[in-house]
């Protein structure tokens, strides 16, 4: 046997092994690869929906009452109108205030009650904090909620559950934690 012949015979048996080893890479560069494929994929083929409020969002400029008299400067503010009479509709709105804030726990002192009226008639409402306004312009059938910059935020109406006026205020006090 030449010399040629013996090294060929030998290069021979490599071959598969280098058949597995190249195997082997490639499979490792694709399981590496497959996560990022399919996120690309996910992003492509199903597009996040973005956010969800249950409450109507606002576009961010000053509440129409921030320099009246008596506004609570640093805290998150619940504010709603106290009708003329405030009869069962606004007593009921008062009362859904005070549960959604008592219901913060922790950040209940981040959050405050403020009723407004535009005479000077001294209702019964349960609320911390009460100031006297002329007209607004600001819906009275439900209540706002109001960054302690004076910014408004969300709006809810009378029929919101309080169930998820209370996770959503929740979730707002706990992502905005450095405020207020």
């Amino acid at each position: 046997m030449s010399r040629v012949d013996e090294l060929s015979q030998q290069a021979s048996p490599a071959e598969p092994s280098r058949r597995r080893g190249r195997f082997k890479l490639l499979l490792m560069a694709a399981i590496c690869l497959a996560p990022v494929l399919a996120s690309w994929a996910a992003y492509r083929l199903m597009p996040p929906e973005g956010g969800k409020s249950y409450g109507q969002l606002l576009p961010t400029r000053p509440f129409a009452l921030i320099g009246a008299q008596g506004w609570p400067r640093g805290k998150w503010v619940l504010a709603a109108r106290i009708e003329p009479g405030c009869q069962t509709r606004c007593q009921q709105r008062f009362f859904a205030m005070r549960q959604i804030q008592r219901a913060q726990g922790e950040a209940a002192g981040r959050l405050t009650r403020l009723g407004w009226q535009e005479e000077a008639a001294h209702e019964e409402v349960d609320a911390t904090h009460i100031v006297q306004s002329a007209q607004t312009g600001v819906d009275d059938g439900g209540y706002y909620l109001v960054d302690p910059l004076g910014n408004q935020v969300l709006f809810y109406p009378d029929a919101a559950d309080p169930k998820k006026v209370i996770q959503e205020i929740g979730r707002v006090l706990k992502t905005n934690n450095g405020i207020g």
